[in-house]
This record gives C-alpha cells, structure tokens and sequence, in this order.
C-alpha cells in the first residue's frame, strides 16, 4: 500500500472520514471531484455549477489526537536553553514504520450540507446534460481544524526533533497548541510534514449521484455512517464511484 494510501485508510478507520491528501491542501464544503483511489481531486465546485446548498451550524469544539498504534513515540530530551526568557525543551518524535501516522488537532469543528434530498434533485439535470459526471463526488461534510500538527513517515526510523516552549509540555495536545511557535532542529525520512497554526481542513465526507437498481440516480453518501432517509445510502472506504 502507498504511504498516502495507508495514512487515509487509518484516518478513514479511526474517524469514519475521508483524509486530504497532502493533509494541507484546503479543503471546503461544496467542493466537487473525482477519487483517484481514495485520494480526492478537486474538478470544480456546487457553486460554480450553479447550484446552491445549505450549510449546518458548526459542531463544538474538539482536540483531536491520533498516533499509529506501536509505530509513534515521542521524548523529551531535556532543556536547549532559554528564548525571550520562556526556557525551551528539545522533543522527538520516532517513527518505527514507514506510513506511520502522528496527527494533533486543535479546536476541531464539523459542518455539513444538510439539504442533500434538496441537492440530489438539484443535480439530476446536470445529470441529464453531462455536466455533472458519473465519477464525480461532491463534500458534504467537513472538519475544520484550529492549530494542527500532521506528519507522517516516509521511511522506518523517520523522526522530528523540535525545540518549544518548556511550559507547555503539560498542556492537552502540546505540539497542536505550539503550531508556529516552536522552531524545527532537525528532521528525516518524512513523507508529510503539516504544521498549520492557522488550522486545516484535513477531513471530510463526501457523497456522489449513483444509479438504482431500476436505472435512476440517487445521491449517496462516501464517507462513514450518517442517518439517511430512504433516498440516501452509505457508502463504506471499500465502495467506487461508478456510472
């Protein structure tokens, strides 16, 4: 499995989401495109389609932490010295696989598209005319993220040393909250390497016009389980997109 590949399998099998892929490439709601494999390529948006949605209120907040089980360790190597008076701390982090996963986010939000019956009749036309294509998949659900820390291991034994703030060692998802506030010393064998102190939008659902038994088109949903009305059926990370 391509490393791309098995950092969206573990984030798919973790939070039911899809995963972007460099995990800084924006990401909105609305947001139109094919899967090339499980990777998603923007073609155009609903907007540019001419097609309007609606947009739920933002979910509450919350930190979000993952690591690749077995594969991510992380130590503090002791005091580097002390900058504008605030003592700073080296930390590693070690990957002992390749395709190994080290993510923290901060302040994470959800927004969906919640008129999709609505939006499944709006798109039949361009169905109709082939504006709308068979493989395309549309994003119906997005997480937004505040500060945010990805990285992802290219080789077994890839590893991130970093010099921050002493004191925040002791606080919930560390590395997230110091985003832009810690200088990289030094680094190797790294696949991706994301820090976003203004935040990311590194996951998301997504939902395609697909045909019924009898011929017709419905809008079904690509990205984990949600509660669906009789239109609508899930789709799981194993199904395609087909015409």
């Amino acid at each position: 499995m391509a490393i791309h590949e098995a950092y969206m399998r573990e984030m798919y099998d973790e939070y039911g989401y899809f995963a972007m892929w460099l995990p800084s490439v924006p990401l909105a709601l609305g947001d139109v495109g094919t899967f090339t494999g499980h990777r998603f390529d923007k073609k155009t948006t609903l907007a540019d389609l001419g097609v309007s949605f609606r947009i739920s209120s933002a979910s509450d907040r919350a930190d979000v932490e993952y690591s690749s089980s077995g594969a991510v360790s992380m130590s503090a190597d002791g005091a580097v010295g002390v900058t504008r008076t605030v003592p700073m701390v080296s930390l590693s982090i070690t990957f002992s696989r390749e395709g190994a996963t080290f993510f923290q986010a901060r302040e994470c939000t959800e927004q969906s598209i919640d008129n999709l019956s609505e939006l499944a009749s709006a798109l039949l036309p361009l169905c109709g005319n082939r504006i709308w294509r068979p493989n395309y998949v549309v994003v119906t659900s997005l997480v937004s993220t505040g500060p945010t820390m990805v990285l992802v291991s290219k080789d077994r034994g890839a590893r991130v040393d970093l010099a921050l703030d002493a004191d925040g060692l002791g606080t919930p998802l560390p590395l997230a909250k110091a985003a832009g506030n810690f200088v990289v010393t030094a680094k190797s064998g790294l696949a991706a390497s994301v820090m976003a102190p203004d935040g990311a939008t590194p996951l998301f659902r997504a939902a395609s016009m697909r045909r019924k038994l009898l011929g017709g088109r419905q809008l079904e949903i690509r990205g984990g389980e949600a509660e669906l009305d009789l239109e609508l059926a899930s789709v799981e990370w194993g199904d395609r997109v087909t015409v």
